[in-house]
């Protein structure tokens, strides 16, 4: 594993689900029934310089809204809101705006917006998005997801319908 040594660090290995997603909407996608996201991979711990391996489980009850992956309208074409029929595309930005509610404060973990936006990009990277691309929609992240106006937002008022659940394995 390529770990940045300067911060805590997540790298995505695998991503499953319990059954299909099944959401609905258009720019705005609510859940029609509860799907459970496993999440494994590692986490680099600067302050212990130590990897560990760990599995995430996110739960998205019934009725949780997101905006899917929210990129401005030019980069569309390269990062969709979603993609029919690419779960674990899908989950990439669900869970990450499932992460951002909370300010990475989950059961078993606080994350950084760092590590938080390494789910990200690392679930895209397993789905087959380049990283160029995943890369790129990181930067964008950064610059544009990490104000007050995302970081703690609970404007869906949604954020009981999220639950994630981290454990060192």
């Amino acid at each position: 594993m390529s770990t940045n040594k300067d911060r805590n660090s997540i790298n995505v290995k695998a991503v499953e689900m319990d059954r299909p997603l099944v959401f609905e909407g258009k720019g705005v996608y609510y859940f029609t029934r509860d799907c459970y996201v496993y999440v494994k991979g590692s986490r680099y711990i600067k302050s212990e310089n130590k990897e560990r391996n760990f599995m995430m489980t996110c739960l998205f009850k019934r009725g949780f809204l997101t905006d899917g992956a929210s990129a401005p309208a030019f980069a569309k074409s390269f990062v969709p809101d979603i993609k029919k029929g690419d779960d674990v595309y899908n989950s990439a930005p669900f869970i990450h705006d499932g992460l951002y509610m909370y300010r990475g404060t989950i059961d078993g973990a606080d994350l950084t917006r760092e590590e938080c936006d390494d789910f990200l990009r690392g679930i895209w990277r397993i789905s087959g998005m380049s990283r160029v691309v995943a890369g790129a929609a990181d930067v964008g992240v950064h610059l544009f997801a990490g104000s007050p106006e995302h970081w703690g937002n609970d404007g869906n008022d949604c954020k009981h319908l999220f639950k994630a659940k981290f454990e060192y394995r």
